[in-house]
């Protein structure tokens, strides 16, 4: 198991009635918050393909390292991309029913604990949750202290993918709003580097996780063996047993996860 001391060095180097359950003042005014509230973190793009569940896959590692209490939900209805990685602790959900929203949203209400929900978009489905989440009034409940609410909005080369995220800038009321750059499909970032967008972003006070890219033939090896990040770079097959995975690919994968572990203990979630 990588142990985060590792990580540690290497960062010293480089209108209606809310829902809210959180209890009331005794004026009567502006609500306490709970000692501790669970978290949702929203995982996607509207574009595909720009590795948004790589991201919540090392979003999954992450909370397991750190022994956070997690469920995670995989949009990706019916077949699912991340329950193949972490099947005991992911539930492929149809995002656009209402009965699976209950299961995600009415379970975020009832949580009393800092436990970590994550949601993994399936691609083309972004906007279509922002307005959703505006129906469910999930980030009035998020301002008023209910919940932590977060998106990890994974970025893409194209002008389609920074066209999107200004599209997205003012819908983030109550809620934290992370790019996250992922090379690993190749994407060039430089129009995105130069955009006046990520100048309003910064000024809004985005926050930018920089995902380096794995070696592509360890991340096929990964893909192949449907063996977790930690798994693979422990030599273990997804049943747990002894594995036969190469030497070299395993050193790339864990000092891939080193750095980011690191990016990702920057949300200090």
């Amino acid at each position: 198991m990588l142990q985060s001391s590792g990580r540690l060095e290497l960062a010293n180097q480089i209108g209606a009635e809310p829902l809210s359950r959180q209890p009331v003042s005794s004026r009567g005014q502006k609500p306490v918050e709970p000692a501790q509230k669970p978290t949702l973190i929203c995982v996607g793009a509207q574009k595909g393909g720009v590795g948004k569940t790589t991201t919540a896959r090392l979003l999954m590692h992450w909370l397991d390292e750190t022994r956070r209490s997690h469920v995670a939900f995989d949009s990706e209805y019916p077949q699912g991309s991340l329950k193949r990685f972490y099947p005991d602790q992911t539930q492929i959900v149809d995002i656009a029913e209402v009965a699976d929203q209950m299961r995600i949203f009415d379970g975020l209400a009832a949580a009393r604990d800092n436990s970590v929900f994550v949601l993994d978009l399936r691609a083309g489905y972004f906007f279509d949750i922002l307005d959703k989440f505006d129906d469910l009034m999930i980030f009035r409940e998020a301002r008023d202290g209910a919940f932590n609410l977060m998106f990890l909005h994974v970025m893409g080369g194209s002008v389609e993918s920074i066209e999107e995220v200004r599209a997205s800038l003012p819908r983030f009321d109550g809620a934290r709003h992370v790019v996250v750059r992922n090379p690993a499909n190749g994407a060039d970032l430089t129009q995105w580097d130069e955009s006046d967008v990520r100048v309003t972003f910064e000024r809004q006070g985005g926050m930018e996780l920089k995902i380096a890219p794995l070696h592509p033939l360890a991340y096929s090896a990964i893909d192949q063996s449907s063996a977790t990040f930690r798994d693979f770079s422990e030599n273990k097959l997804p049943n747990g047993q002894a594995a036969n995975f190469s030497y070299t690919l395993r050193a790339y994968t864990k000092n891939w996860l080193i750095h980011s572990m690191i990016q990702i203990d920057r949300l200090k979630i």
